[in-house]
């Protein structure tokens, strides 16, 4: 119930006129030393808070009053206290019960209240305004605390809580300044947890950012495993097979020799023994002499050309891998391009049902670059393998679509058939062809571009070309490492570009642009920073 203003000023009013009593601060103490009151003077303050803080933590009142005492020094202490909740009472030291500022104004304020109580002991007011009591532990948790003092009934909860602080000492707590404590705790759990979520967001960004990196290291250890493998390879090979062929090629330059010596002494036997005699006439017709002196040059020069192809393919390799150039040296592309298109020779020829594919080299004069020419090459040969497999595809998707057309065409009429054919094979019939073009722009950079014929490609996956581990080919053709690989040597490792132009039907264009001298004080950003 509710305290009228009329009342209220009645009860100061009969305060006044006692509270200069000399027993008026007899029974009571004063607040612990050391209490902060806020500017407005609504709550007092101590410590900061913090999201697991206890009762003990907050302002605690100890003002206590034996049940002896007479009920106007209850009104003098809430006069010279405004801000105390209540008074403690006690009987012979022990804790009996309490009386809120509340509880003792709304009945004080009641006609007859002041002759009733005000000289009676006060036991018999506490009786009287008697109230269940809340009483906690020291040691309750703010929240828990503000969860059963909001549990009261209506007409309790804005009673103070009595805090047990030890087994025989109790102190009270105002419900006021348990709330506005709730506040704090709400204010610094929500503070905490949006720096929370802003650590989590900061943490799954590092995450994310170390993922990458873990990416890009993957990638590097990959290429550098790849390369030392294919440099032990070739390591190998060239050593087993330089000997050989090295013995090969300088034994058919003596055989040719030898050959020649014997033809001729073999015309001159001819031109003054004309006789003829059966037994060499019988022999000369089953060796075919005279085709064999006819063929056995061309055997030797096949084998000659055979031993200098081998010799270039070994040399091929030696200088793809560039195993003994660990460091930037001044180099030659187009010697990079072409010793890479050397190796290829086997994947650019003509297959039964696929044509070859065609090499248009359009080679601008450029000066040497430095660079690190293994790497280089290993970015030429991962474009040009993807540019081959991409007209491969094409041809697979030419191949279905012609005997597609065929089925569609069956049931005409034979000479229309043959005819449609015809001109269908003649007018789609598509020249796969990659074009390499080199040249050097104004801003001393070195610009290759490899372009195919090929089918192309949507722009969703033109975004994702270079990302480690992505890749459009089925499964056991390709790791989607090789153009990662390609961006990390020309971004990283030679502060390059490496760009790709492509759309569905029109084919891809790589294009490779690297400076002519490189900068030692260039900082080279990562790819997936």
């Amino acid at each position: 119930m509710g305290v009228d203003d009329q009342a209220i000023k009645r009860v100061e009013n009969a305060v006044q006129i006692i509270r200069n009593s000399p027993a008026a601060n007899r029974y009571y103490q004063l607040p612990k030393e050391g209490a902060v009151y806020e500017n407005d003077g609504l709550s007092p303050l101590k410590s900061p808070l913090g999201l697991r803080s206890t009762l003990q933590e907050l302002t605690l009142y100890d003002f206590f009053l034996e049940s002896e005492c007479p009920g106007d020094e209850v009104a003098k202490i809430f006069q010279a206290n405004p801000l105390l909740p209540g008074i403690i009472i006690t009987q012979e030291g022990k804790f009996t019960g309490m009386i809120s500022r509340r509880r003792f104004f709304e009945h004080m304020s009641r006609p007859y209240s002041l002759e009733l109580f005000s000289q009676q002991p006060l036991l018999i007011l506490y009786h009287f305004t008697k109230t269940e009591m809340l009483v906690l532990d020291r040691k309750t948790s703010i929240m828990t605390a503000v969860r059963q003092s909001l549990e009261r009934s209506p007409e309790l909860i804005h009673e103070p809580i009595v805090v047990q602080v030890e087994p025989e000492h109790y102190q009270l707590l105002d419900v006021h300044e348990l709330l506005l404590s709730q506040l704090q705790i709400h204010e610094l759990a929500t503070v905490a947890m949006r720096e929370s979520q802003a650590q989590l967001r900061h943490q799954a960004q590092q995450l994310e950012l170390a993922l990458l990196e873990l990416q890009r290291t993957q990638t590097q250890l990959i290429q550098t495993e790849k390369m030392s493998s294919l440099g032990q390879l070739v390591a190998g090979v060239a050593h087993e097979i330089n000997n050989p062929i090295g013995f090969i090629y300088s034994n058919v330059h003596h055989a040719k020799e030898y050959t020649q010596g014997l033809i001729r002494m073999l015309d001159i036997y001819r031109e003054y023994c004309p006789q003829s005699i059966a037994a060499i006439e019988a022999e000369s017709a089953k060796l075919e002499l005279d085709y064999l002196l006819e063929d056995l040059p061309r055997v030797l020069n096949s084998m000659q050309q055979g031993a200098e192809r081998v010799r270039d393919i070994v040399l091929s390799l030696r200088n793809f891998c560039r195993l003994d150039e660990a460091q930037m040296k001044q180099v030659n592309i187009h010697d990079g391009i072409n010793n890479t298109i050397m190796l290829l020779q086997s994947q650019l020829k003509g297959k039964p049902g696929q044509e070859a594919i065609e090499i248009h080299k359009e080679y601008s004069d450029l000066p040497l670059v430095q660079c690190y020419p293994g790497q280089l090459n290993q970015v030429f040969m991962n474009i040009l393998l993807n540019a081959i497999y991409a007209l491969g595809e094409s041809n697979k998707h030419e191949n279905v679509e012609k005997k597609s057309q065929k089925k569609s065409q069956a049931g005409d009429q034979k000479e229309s058939c043959t005819n449609t054919q015809s001109s269908i094979s003649n007018s789609t019939r598509l020249i796969r062809a990659i074009r390499i073009r080199t040249e050097l722009s104004e801003r001393k950079k070195v610009i290759i571009k490899i372009a195919d014929n090929g089918p192309g490609m949507t722009e969703e996956v033109r975004k994702r070309l270079f990302d480690p581990f992505f890749t459009t080919k089925p499964v056991g053709q390709g790791t989607g490492l090789g153009l990662s690989i390609c961006y990390e040597i020309i971004v990283n490792q030679h502060g390059g570009e490496l760009k790709c132009f492509s759309e569905p039907g029109k084919g891809a264009e790589f294009a490779i642009e690297i400076p002519l001298q490189q900068c030692p004080t260039t900082q080279i950003l990562p790819r997936f920073a």
